[in-house]
């Protein structure tokens, strides 16, 4: 892999103009709100399910091609918007989608890890890994801002056949790749023996993740604490809404979170030097502390409801972009023999589900409490999972020594 290539492919993984205005593509298209959610939630299905048998796949057959059959399925799914007109087409769509995620989870950062680790260079994948995010972010910036006025400029086809275009680019950006997989690197497994080869790989990964304490209470707070950006940003335009923002300011300012958030992760790895020289290990500690920083700032904009405040609140999503990339960091340092696509569909399995769980939890938040008031919630919830853990992190290391 050439890191310039993997750079491209990442921005133009996430060019995707459709994003901001896919709902409203539903409703112009004759979709009730209820058969919305319902496309909603067969996307969540497709990759819930698919998560750990395509990272297995990806760990004993090819990443590379992994990339490809997902940049080309999501194409696929953007192809078939383009004539839907009922929502069994669209729920195909979704399903692609699905089919898409699954298949990169894992393969790209496995990839990129492996193919540092033969350059010698793993010690550079927060580096890699962050700027890799911040063109991630730099794209889903552009398609935000620009998504929503060319829709209206030109139609949804338009940019429904833009976006497909953007993920055959990515495809050809992929196709680029060498690939690097050190698990199967020497490893001559026949046909017969790759059933049980691949159960083997999973029982690995699951010890890894169980055996390892520090480990796993890292990964725990990845899903409990640093997920919370990809569960709040869910509703990050009706925040934007409610601290006053007109509708066209709303898309910007959500360009502008993007932004953020890719700022956030190229940075990660000086925030790591900075907080190594002031003494902070890597790992637990660094995560722990940009979480607590988030948290601390979701809970100042949340409390004080002011617009001025809202460069605050996006620092929440700053830090924890950080705070995501030297956790995966951190993941990918402690894998040694186990298939590491496989270790990540686990993590990414485990947050989707408690995903799912938080959703219904926020929406009886909701209920009784304006999103102001459950900003503050959260952040409070963020402080107490990162002193519950660190306690428990304190208590294992002690007994480690």
């Amino acid at each position: 892999m050439i890191i310039n290539l993997y750079y491209w492919y990442k921005f133009f993984k996430d060019l995707v103009l459709i994003y901001p205005v896919y709902i409203l593509l539903f409703e112009t298209r004759g979709l009730t709100v209820s058969q919305i959610s319902m496309l909603l939630a067969v996307w969540s299905a497709s990759v819930v399910v698919l998560e750990i048998p395509t990272g297995i796949i990806a760990d004993h057959w090819n990443r590379k091609k992994m990339l490809l059959i997902g940049s080309f399925t999501k194409a696929g799914c953007f192809a078939c918007w383009y004539f839907a007109d009922s929502f069994s087409l669209f729920a195909l769509g979704f399903i692609l989608w699905g089919i898409s995620e699954s298949f990169c989870s894992g393969s790209e950062e496995a990839l990129l890890y492996d193919t540092l680790k033969e350059q010698g260079l793993e010690g550079r994948f927060d580096k890699v890994y962050g700027t890799g995010n911040f063109f991630a972010n730099l794209g889903v910036a552009l398609s935000v801002v620009s998504g929503g006025f060319l829709a209206q400029a030109l139609g949804m086809k338009p940019v429904l056949l833009s976006s497909v275009i953007s993920m055959l680019i990515t495809g050809l950006l992929a196709a680029a790749f060498k690939e690097a997989n050190c698990f199967t690197e020497g490893q001559n497994i026949n046909p017969g023996e790759q059933l049980a080869q691949s159960l083997t790989t999973l029982k690995d990964a699951v010890k890894l993740c169980l055996r390892n304490r520090v480990l796993l209470i890292v990964i725990l707070m990845s899903i409990l604490a640093v997920g919370m950006a990809g569960i709040l940003d869910e509703f990050d335009p009706l925040i934007a809404d409610r601290y006053g923002l007109s509708l066209g300011l709303v898309g910007i300012w959500v360009g502008v979170r993007s932004l953020l958030e890719a700022l956030g992760s190229k940075i990660a790895y000086r925030i790591r030097s900075l907080l190594n020289l002031l003494g902070i290990p890597k790992g637990f500690y660094e995560i722990t502390i940009l979480s607590l920083a988030a948290g601390f700032c979701l809970a100042i904009a949340g409390w004080f409801k002011s617009i001025w405040l809202m460069p605050v609140y996006g620092l929440f999503y700053l830090f924890l972009a950080s705070a995501g990339i030297l956790q995966e960091d951190y993941v990918q340092q402690q894998i040694t023999g186990e298939g590491r696509s496989t270790v990540h569909s686990l993590i990414s399995l485990a947050y989707n589900l408690y995903g799912i769980l938080f959703f219904g939890l926020f929406s009886l938040l909701l209920a009784g409490h304006n999103l102001h008031q459950v900003m503050v919630i959260i952040a409070g919830y963020l402080t107490i999972v990162c002193l519950v853990f660190s306690l428990i992190n304190f208590k294992v290391s002690k007994k480690s020594r």
